[in-house]
């Protein structure tokens, strides 16, 4: 009997339009002139700020939590069958159209991708965890396993692509850049408020 793994699958389409939606719209609020004009004081635009800011990351995630679905990935034989399970649809890859694959399994599971090179296209899934508040250990064992059947059912067609490369990049090493980077711009900020 064939093992069903069953995964949130996020949309990176969505998620990318509406983290640039939410960074264009915090550069048109902090660069205009007119926003700090309504408020009295700093203190009030750093409350309104931090609650503006706080309602749009909630809306963010709901958002992102609506255009997910539940998909599961069951390995048999000679295909790989993913099914949608809210629209009950099942997608059909055959083991021997299937040029090459690679999932990515990231240290906190924030960019955790299957890819599959098939019929010469990629197709990507990008696999969350099934709880709404945090991954927990039966999401990362769904992914080791799935892993695992993987090397079984295509052995030597496990290839990491350079796109698979910079999606690992983004999920393990970015996050440190950008927060070195902004302990660096903090750093400098107070030192240079200090000297005024």
């Amino acid at each position: 009997m064939e093992k069903k793994y069953e995964f949130r699958q996020f949309s990176i389409v969505v998620w990318a339009i509406t983290l640039l939606v939410f960074f264009a719209g915090l550069i048109v609020f902090i660069t205009t002139d007119g926003i700090y004009a309504i408020f009295s004081s700093t203190t009030q635009q750093t409350y309104i700020l931090i609650f503006v800011l706080s309602i749009l990351l909630f809306i963010i995630i709901g958002i992102n939590l609506y255009f997910s679905k539940i998909i599961s990935i069951v390995i048999k034989e000679d295909s790989i069958i993913i099914s949608n399970n809210k629209k009950n649809t099942s997608t059909i890859l055959l083991k021997k159209d299937i040029v090459n694959y690679n999932l990515n399994i990231t240290n906190k599971g924030m960019l955790d991708i299957l890819r599959i090179k098939w019929a010469n296209k990629n197709i990507y899934f990008w696999l969350g965890a099934i709880s709404f508040n945090q991954e927990n250990k039966d999401d990362l064992n769904n992914k080791e396993n799935l892993l695992q059947q993987l090397k079984i059912g295509l052995p030597h067609k496990n290839v990491k692509t350079s796109i698979d490369q910079m999606i690992l990049f983004f999920a393990n090493k970015f996050p440190f850049i950008m927060l070195f980077i902004a302990l660096a711009v903090f750093i400098f900020g107070f030192i240079y408020i200090i000297n005024l």
